[in-house]
């Protein structure tokens, strides 16, 4: 026989290298970041199976489609504005009851919950339902006990004359028409209208605040391919900021084009925002970031999917340093298995090296590594 050169001896040794790199690389790579520890490989010393071994660690396991949702509100005028003057400050945005909207000629335009505009000057001696709307809001501001009964009597008015104290304007003890503007829920996120702007003339009989008449609709529209990832009855997260609503998908319509139009309430059947709408833009078409769980998410402890095996009965086993562990799978995706039965930090054998490119192509139900028996 030939004797080996020193060439063909360094070239055994780097086609051994390149074996070990596609082992670290496919199982490795991976399971990095999960805080998993993969041990470098090491002799069996069965005659060349060469194994990875993988702690067990806390994982989670599930599958989500990042999409958009859109929220569609109509918005009406729900307050006219019937000063006169310049307009000195606009403040569209979140209200609440007290808020100032805007100004004319510095004096404050504020609002107050109500369904009855404001309609004529409010004084001693006026008596009326809008009269019982600007209590309720003096009551809740802090400025008047008692009850809301409608009677603009001595105590009312030291009430408002409290309110224009706090705000800085004539005390007066009563409310000029135009100065208090009634909307029909608060708190809202309001737009101003056009005439509404500092430096902008009014002469009253402008569109004054523009807000969400209520009816919200909240819709996804997805593409052929990704309606069929969906299943029926699907969880979406939806988020605004750092606010998160959970919805569910229902009412698909498909279009010619194959793509599917989704109605998204709460589990309700309630509106997705719940108590917190108000706090939604007060456009009439709104944008929002939007998850959709097509697998339902699973936490525990997780190992690689290619460390679980099965007995010929079906049941579930992984080789630990002292043997083999009876384990339970509940859950897999992107080559974990979350089990029960196994311990945070126990070390399991991943893969021999018969065959380790098998490892890449290793589905969650492929629980049977190829060239191992069970």
């Amino acid at each position: 026989m030939r004797a080996q050169g020193p060439g063909r001896g360094r070239g055994v040794w780097t086609v051994a290298a390149l074996v070990m790199l596609v082992l670290l690389a496919g199982v490795g790579g991976w399971w990095a970041g999960r805080a998993t520890l993969v041990t470098p490989p090491e002799d069996s010393g069965g005659g060349g199976d060469e194994v990875v071994w993988a702690q067990a660690a806390p994982a989670s396991v599930g599958q989500s489609l990042p999409l958009s949702t859109t929220l569609r509100q109509p918005v009406e005028v729900v307050a006219v504005n019937t000063l006169s003057g310049i307009v000195t400050q606009a403040s569209p945005g979140e209200v609440q009851v007290g808020s100032t909207v805007y100004a004319v000629a510095g004096v404050p335009v504020r609002v107050v919950a109500g369904q009855l505009p404001f309609y004529r000057d409010l004084a001693l001696g006026v008596q009326g339902q809008d009269v019982a709307q600007l209590q309720e809001a003096l009551i809740e501001l802090g400025h008047l006990t008692g009850p809301a009964d409608g009677r603009f009597g001595t105590a009312t008015a030291r009430a408002v004359r409290a309110w224009q104290e706090e705000l800085g304007i004539a005390r007066t003890g009563d409310v000029p028409l135009g100065e208090v503007l009634a909307l029909p829920r608060l708190p809202v996120i309001v737009q101003l209208g056009e005439a509404i702007k500092p430096g902008r003339m009014v002469a009253g009989g402008e569109d004054g605040v523009l807000a969400p008449s209520g009816s919200q609709e909240f819709t996804l529209v997805v593409t052929p391919e990704q309606a069929r990832l969906i299943p029926a009855g699907a969880q979406v997260e939806i988020t605004w900021q750092e606010h998160t609503w959970s919805g569910v998908l229902e009412g698909a319509m498909a279009d010619e084009h194959g793509s599917m139009t989704f109605q998204i309430t709460a589990a309700d059947g309630g509106p997705v925002c719940g108590q917190e709408c108000h706090l939604l833009p007060g456009e009439e078409s709104v944008s929002l970031r939007s998850e959709v769980v097509v697998v339902p998410p699973v936490q525990g402890i997780g190992v690689p999917a290619a460390a679980v095996r099965t007995t010929a009965d079906g049941a579930g086993y992984v080789l630990t340093e002292q043997g083999e562990q009876e384990v339970q799978v509940v859950g897999s995706g992107q080559g974990i298995a979350i089990v029960e039965g196994l311990s945070e930090g126990t070390r399991v054998k991943v893969l021999a090296t018969e065959n380790p490119t098998d490892l890449g192509e290793q589905q969650p139900g492929l629980l049977v590594p190829p060239g191992e028996s069970s």
